[in-house]
């Protein structure tokens, strides 16, 4: 099982979510609406300079990507 960084660049995350098929719907404040372009689901992120590990598991977790498919698309 591949292993996450322990901090990613918010715009990094971004980035790699663009290329997952994952686009950002809105934001407000620090949160980010990130919409995926099949499906329509939606996924909320604190959007801030770092994340950390839990918090990119989470939102891993809650769109249904593995870390191993993040990781390939990072």
């Amino acid at each position: 099982m591949a292993r996450l960084p322990g901090e990613i660049d918010g715009r990094r995350f971004l980035r790699t979510m663009r290329r997952l098929g994952w686009v950002v719907g809105s934001s407000r404040g620090s949160h980010v609406t990130l919409v995926h372009v099949e499906t329509g689901q939606k996924l909320f992120v604190a959007f801030h300079g770092t994340m950390y590990r839990p918090a990119v598991q989470d939102a891993l977790e809650i769109a249904g990507i593995t870390p191993e498919e993040f990781l390939d698309a990072y």
